[in-house]
């Protein structure tokens, strides 16, 4: 993992919500996987969401399966990075942060 810079970081981010924003879950998890890859918490953790079950269902998006390991991988990713959020998403996973 190279860290980047925090304004490429924003610019991923904000590539991936855009593509997110019209449905396209896939194409906006490679965004925030490069994102992740450059040291971004944030962008970790919703790499997971793009796996979670209980998100994907939540948000009703149809024709991507879920992965929980996956989910739970990224999610160990986004803790380890410092996410706040990411022990409570391990947890609602039923993951926990060393399982």
């Amino acid at each position: 993992t190279q860290r980047m810079s925090q304004a490429l970081i924003n610019t991923l981010l904000a590539r991936g919500d855009a593509l997110f924003a019209v449905g396209d879950v896939s194409g906006a998890r490679r965004f925030y996987e490069r994102a992740a890859d450059g040291g971004s918490a944030h962008a970790a953790a919703t790499v997971g969401k793009t796996y979670d079950p209980a998100f994907l269902a939540a948000i009703k998006v149809r024709g991507m399966q879920p992965d929980p390991n996956a989910a739970a991988a990224w999610y160990r990713t986004a803790a380890a990075l410092g996410d706040p959020e990411a022990p409570r998403l391990l947890e609602r996973l039923g993951a926990g942060p060393n399982r």
